[in-house]
């Protein structure tokens, strides 16, 4: 049993044991339903966790270019990326931190198809 009176506080606690077994029963339903699971950051940004989500979940989204990095350096694969908007200077990173790009309207994407095609990258 946890004595919650010597944790710090503020902090977040993490029990391993559930974390896994809901991880294991996301893949299961992964499997039966053959479908790709995705971690949302939005909902879920614990980083030092993330070698435990890598062992169930292979994919992630990502809405701005710290998430995308987030996805590449500690999930260890290019993000899924929807953002409302991209601007000049960010979109070379999403493009080298992701695998798939959304983008909001046409307009987006005649400006910055371009880019991607340029890469060379299947995005």
């Amino acid at each position: 049993m946890i004595d919650f009176t010597k944790i710090p506080s503020p902090c977040y606690v993490m029990e391993e044991e559930l974390l896994r077994r809901n991880l294991q029963l996301i893949r299961s339903v992964s499997e039966r339903a053959g479908v790709q699971i995705i971690l949302a950051f939005k909902a879920f940004a614990l980083w030092r966790s993330f070698p435990i989500f890598r062992e169930y979940i292979r994919s992630s989204t990502a809405s701005s270019v710290s998430e995308a990095r987030l996805a590449l350096e500690e999930m260890g694969t290019p993000a899924h990326t929807y953002a409302p908007a991209y601007t000049d200077e960010e979109f070379p990173l999403f493009l080298q931190y992701s695998s798939h790009i959304t983008f909001n309207s046409l307009s987006q994407f005649e400006r910055f198809y371009p880019q991607v095609e340029a890469s060379g990258k299947e995005i």
